[in-house]
């Protein structure tokens, strides 16, 4: 198997294990002071799976940065555009977003502006940090 499918497996397994845990736990809590009716654990436990899914993906996808050959352009874009089917499958699969065009609009511009404030803000960390070792390098 290749390595960097197997860093995407270790990953993705490690970090879908703490969402599921948390929810599992509060759902003991509701369960044992009788709120929860059949529905509501239908939506429970479709919540708890998805949740380990999107974050097994989340994480794995990481694994994209590492692969050498791959520009960091490419490796950007397919680690946005993974993580954005990823959230939106999820969140419309639970009805955690209304399935409408406008809803989805709106939370693919908010997606968009995280994602590339993220990026910026890690991308001029490294950058300073670059230029400060290349300044201790010339002392």
């Amino acid at each position: 198997m290749n390595d960097y499918v197997k860093i995407f497996f270790k990953r993705g397994a490690l970090f879908s294990v703490l969402g599921p845990i948390i929810y599992a736990i509060i759902i003991l809590i509701l369960g044992s002071i009788g709120t929860l009716n059949y529905e509501i654990w239908q939506k429970i436990v479709l919540g708890i799976f998805t949740s380990a899914i999107l974050a097994f993906i989340a994480a794995g996808i990481s694994v994209v940065y590492e692969i050498e050959k791959l520009p960091m352009l490419w490796a950007t874009v397919i680690h946005s555009g993974v993580l954005y089917l990823d959230y939106i499958a999820i969140y419309l699969l639970n009805g955690w977003l209304a399935s409408n065009w406008i809803t989805v609009l709106i939370f693919t511009a908010a997606y968009v502006a995280g994602y590339l404030l993220v990026w910026l803000i890690i991308y001029f960390s490294i950058k300073a940090k670059i230029k400060s070792a290349n300044k201790n390098l010339q002392s």
